[in-house]
């Protein structure tokens, strides 16, 4: 089953650590109940953060993204946990 979920997670980056919020795609495997997360986009995250690359982590999981003028950009491939 797949829905759509907001989710806390933690920017860490450029020297500096701050919450955020997430919007990710959330997969549950219908045998084992385990979910797994994709296509993660930050919403809201502090606006003082330089650009650069920084690392989101949330549920135990991280994925690389990249600030640019205030824009959160996914870098692929995502890292593993």
């Amino acid at each position: 089953m797949r829905s759509i979920v907001l989710m806390d997670g933690v920017l860490r980056g450029m020297g500096r650590e701050a919450h955020c919020e997430m919007i990710v795609f959330k997969d549950t495997d219908p045998d084992t109940r385990q979910p797994t997360y994709s296509r993660w986009s930050v919403l809201d995250a502090p606006r003082d953060l330089p650009d650069g690359l920084y690392t989101v982590w949330c549920d135990d999981q991280q994925v690389p993204v990249r600030c640019e003028g205030g824009l959160w950009i996914a870098v692929e491939p995502p890292l593993a946990a």
